[in-house]
């Protein structure tokens, strides 16, 4: 029997991964018998026995006990080894967020001084960007304080104590945002991803002065037609994102974060109509099959043999005829006549056409209307409550700034136009403000409301900015 011989080393470059992540708060632990209970959250690309990410954030205190010693005034640090590259970011007080990534891998053969080739391995360090890096934790803190609040909020609540139950809650929600979006890093492609983030920064589109004090009138007129219930509004270029008008009371820093949330809300909207365009098409396929298939069988029949081929499928229609009393001929002339409400008039078409004027875009959050495809692939539009709520440092029209650490909480209402222009009104979380977007007539009455207002106009004199400026790109 032979020895078989080992596969050659793989040559070439292999790029960097995360190795795990973890979200932790040192002060949860008050003994060693418990200091498991300082992770909040903890994953990582393969099964870790609880000894072993112990370890992990041991070593992670430790190193951040060192580089805490020198002088920095940056809430983000990294270590730099032979291997990986790790990252710590303070988001609050107390709370701590750690990623441990392996490097990429150059491995390649060399000869040495006898001639002899023999495999080197580089781990490629400079592939990373510390910038980048902290943006990416940056990021997901704040896409989570923007759908949940602060961490502190969570867990200590109203009577601003932590215990068990609101740890729980905390450590839910934390795995609902981060459990599948961190496996999703691509870093090879960290520079692209985290660009506008690491200058903290939000992409502007340039239009001229008039176009945004029309704008801006909307936006006030939309409030004074609400009772001021919509505290702020924002609007961005579909096609990349970018902030065309913001509401000048809505902070800067709150439109980054919104921003991406929007953006992906869109995305989600898009991949669902390719879904159900695909979904068309085969059923479409299908039917066009079973078509072909009813034609080869009406060629065999004769014209006699075709008309009762149907009328034996319609029986049922005749026995409820039959059970109907007979009338007289002038009674059969009047019920042969299409009923009022199935003919067409004049204004039954004055107000299709309103409808379809008020009707120029899909709202993605709120009270959102779909089409859901029964069993037998047929269609029907369903309404579906989908309100979303949003955590912001900017606060209602008139009220003092509340301070970094106090969040105001909104309705985020996403409306997506024809032109491909996203318009996004945040409405104060309050038992009116939840009155107003449960009710099906505020979207009716708002897209009417800005279609008054001359939205069309201004849309097209906004589309007209865009491709203006691409044109000078």
């Amino acid at each position: 029997m032979t020895n078989q011989e080992s596969p050659p080393p793989q040559l070439g470059t292999s790029s960097p991964m995360l190795s795990y992540f973890c979200v932790y708060n040192p002060s949860l632990s008050s003994s060693e018998e418990n200091t498991k209970d300082q992770i909040l959250y903890y994953t990582s690309k393969k099964a870790e026995p609880i000894d072993v990410k112990m370890k992990h954030v041991g070593l992670a205190q430790a190193l951040v006990n060192f580089t805490s010693t020198f002088p920095t005034s940056q809430p983000t640090q990294n270590v730099h080894s032979q291997k990986h590259r790790m990252v710590f970011l303070q988001p609050e007080p107390g709370f701590w967020m750690h990623m441990c990534i392996e490097l990429g891998i150059l491995r390649k053969q060399i000869k040495d001084s006898k001639g002899k080739e023999k495999l080197v391995t580089e781990y490629l360090d400079s592939q990373l960007n510390n910038k980048a890096l902290e943006a990416v934790l940056k990021i997901g803190y704040e896409q989570f304080k923007l759908l949940n609040g602060t961490f502190s909020s969570i867990l200590n609540g109203q009577e601003g104590e932590p215990n068990r139950q609101r740890a729980r809650a905390l450590t839910h929600a934390i795995e609902e945002l981060f459990s599948e979006w961190i496996w999703k890093w691509d870093f090879d492609r960290l520079d692209i991803m985290c660009f506008n983030a690491v200058f903290n920064g939000v992409p502007v589109q340039a239009v001229q002065r008039s176009n945004y004090l029309r704008t801006n009138e909307l936006d006030e007129y939309i409030r004074k037609r609400f009772d001021q219930l919509v505290s702020h509004v924002f609007v961005l270029d579909g096609s990349d994102g970018s902030l065309i008008y913001r509401s000048p009371s809505l902070l800067i820093t709150d439109v980054r974060s919104l921003r991406k949330y929007a953006i992906r809300r869109v995305e989600k909207q898009v991949n669902a109509e390719k879904r159900k365009t695909s979904i068309d098409l085969a059923f479409a396929k299908k039917d066009s099959s079973k078509v072909s298939g009813l034609k080869s069988i009406t060629k065999t029949l004769s014209n006699t043999h075709f008309l009762s081929y149907f009328s034996s499928g319609s029986k049922s229609t005749e026995s409820v005829a039959s059970t109907t009393p007979t009338s007289n001929s002038q009674d059969s002339t009047q019920n042969s006549l299409p009923l009022p409400s199935n003919t067409p008039t004049a204004s039954s078409s004055i107000q299709s056409s309103l409808e379809t004027e008020i009707n120029q875009g899909m709202f993605l959050t709120g009270l959102v209307e779909s089409t859901a495809i029964g069993m037998n692939g047929e269609e029907r539009l369903v309404t579906k409550a989908d309100l979303v709520r949003v955590y912001l440092s900017s606060t209602e029209e008139g009220q003092e700034d509340q301070g970094d650490d106090k969040l105001t909480e909104y309705y985020l209402i996403i409306y997506k136009h024809k032109s491909n222009l996203i318009w996004n009104f945040l409405l104060p979380v309050s038992a009116e403000s939840e009155d107003l977007i449960s009710d099906p007539l505020f979207y009716r009455d708002l897209q009417k409301y800005m279609t008054e207002k001359n939205l069309e106009q201004l849309t097209t004199t906004l589309m007209e900015d865009i491709e203006t400026m691409q044109e000078k790109r």
